[in-house]
């Protein structure tokens, strides 16, 4: 009896064996699919945010950057080939590993040179801030570059904003560190746009379900909207009392259909408060309680700024763009929509100012139409509650156990960024700890050429090769940031090594 059993146990053990080799294979082969899907992932995100960037060139400066040449780099991104650092930065992809990943856990450092470039005019200083979005901190993909990025964020509201003379003027010119790193992190969260889908796509569809007319509201452009014909079919002859007392009633019907937009618009922003982004909700907070504490400032302005802030770079830019931000995908817009949608975004940004003072009789004739506190009602739930030293976690983080260890960025980016870091240093704007901390950052990292900042420039550089690299294990034995996949765009079939 004894040989059988043994034989039977002998077989179960090998059969267990095989079983536990064959469950082995296949996490194994499951994690290398996670991984290159990881991969596939960060840098879809590098060249839509890179899309993005050059889209917004296009729109809001295209007296710098023409049509040609954006879609030149419309191009170029579209062609990008990745390469491993190593092959252009050679034995030195170590030392810039090092120090990319050092600096990225730094982000009071991070938020220092930024704050210095900007005093010093460094003509990269726009440039950089997007590489340390979409390169130094991945687009935000991983819930540890998002802490790292909101950190920097808030101490660019202690460096930046209390600092400044007129914060105010400073948030509204949306130039500043904080207010394009604000709404670069806010375009790409996917928290943000749950939000907004969830608060903006029903108002959206009925505006353009609605209405087919231009909401004017000022009498001197609504008339010029029409022929001499049409003004006289319409409003009568011209400066008698029926012209006008009709152009005034047309006006007034335009307001009416305004304020009944605006409400629903509000409406549906209290409604769904509840999913208001937890990060955002967390910045904007550390921003009223830094800002609150500064003496030459009043609550009230603070407050001003804080929704202004929030309607200007998160709220007001999806309401007037909706198929951006992925709200209206299956519903087109047309010139008249268009219109209306920004109609709507100015009455919401007024509403946030109607404390401030305001001279335009019209303009206060429209906002007395509004219950002033509607916007101020909202404001109170996203910065109310405890203000948290240490940014939120997600609660639904769909990479948790994943560790970053590369950074996606042209050859051009990294040299700007070194040369952007060398300058900051050579100032005379940084705290003395950071001086000194700059200095041994840089102790090891070789001297480069300048280049463009944020370049896409697939020509070879004579520069010393610059690459990513790995840096040691940290004290949780996570692989920290590295340089060991820098990519560098290239056109077509055309390398750039």
């Amino acid at each position: 009896m004894v040989k059988p059993d043994i034989h039977t146990l002998a077989h179960h053990l090998k059969q267990e064996r095989l079983y536990v080799a064959s469950e082995k294979q296949l996490i194994q082969r499951l994690n290398n699919e996670v991984l290159k899907t990881a991969e596939r992932l960060y840098r879809t995100a590098w060249i839509a945010k890179q899309q993005r960037i050059n889209l917004d060139r296009l729109i809001l400066t295209s007296a710098e950057a023409s049509p040609a040449e954006c879609c030149q780099h419309a191009k170029v991104l579209e062609d990008t080939q990745f390469v491993d650092g190593y092959k252009t930065l050679g034995f030195q992809e170590s030392i810039y590993g090092e120090f990319l990943g050092r600096l990225r856990e730094n982000p009071r450092l991070v938020a220092s040179c930024l704050v210095a470039g900007e005093r010093l005019n460094h003509e990269h200083t726009q440039g950089v801030i997007h590489t340390v979005f979409t390169s130094l901190y991945g687009n935000c993909i991983m819930q540890e570059d998002e802490c790292y990025l909101l950190q920097v964020l808030r101490y660019l509201v202690e460096f930046e904003l209390k600092e400044s003379d007129n914060p105010r003027r400073m948030l509204r010119r949306g130039t500043c560190a904080f207010s394009i790193l604000f709404k670069l992190f806010s375009e790409g969260l996917y928290s943000a746009k749950l939000f907004l889908t969830a608060t903006l796509h029903e108002p959206i569809m009925q505006l353009l379900v609605e209405d087919e007319d231009h909401l004017e509201t000022d009498p001197a452009k609504l008339i010029e909207r029409f022929t001499p014909a049409q003004q006289e079919r319409l409003f009568g002859e011209k400066g008698t009392d029926e012209y006008r007392r009709k152009v005034q009633a047309a006006v007034e019907a335009n307001e009416a259909k305004l304020v009944a937009l605006v409400n629903t618009f509000i409406g549906y922003l209290r409604q769904n408060t509840y999913c208001f982004p937890q990060s955002l909700r967390w910045i904007m907070s550390q921003m009223y309680k830094t800002l609150a504490h500064v003496e030459r400032l009043e609550v009230g302005e603070v407050r001003t700024m804080c929704t202004d802030l929030l309607l200007t770079c998160f709220i007001c830019p999806a309401i007037v763009n909706p198929e951006q931000y992925g709200i209206i995908s299956d519903a087109p817009i047309n010139e008249v929509a268009r219109f209306n949608l920004m109609q709507v975004g100015q009455l919401l940004q007024q509403l946030a100012m109607s404390d401030a003072d305001d001279g335009d009789p019209r303009r206060k004739s429209s906002l007395s139409k509004f219950d002033k506190t509607c916007v101020a009602a909202f404001l109170d739930v996203v910065i109310g509650g405890r203000a948290v030293e240490t940014p939120p976690m997600s609660s639904m983080n769909l990479l948790e156990g994943l560790a970053r260890t590369v950074v996606y960025m042209t050859h051009n980016q990294l040299l700007a960024l070194v040369d952007f870091v060398r300058s900051v240093t050579a100032g005379d704007q940084l705290r003395e700890e950071d001086h000194l901390a700059l200095e041994t950052l840089l102790a090891n990292v070789p001297q480069s050429r300048t280049t463009k900042s944020n370049s896409l420039e697939l020509t070879p550089s004579n520069t010393p090769q610059l690459s990513p690299a790995t840096t040691p294990a940290n004290k949780k034995n996570r692989l920290p940031i590295g340089l060991n996949q820098l990519f560098h765009p290239t056109k077509s079939s055309k390398k750039c090594i």
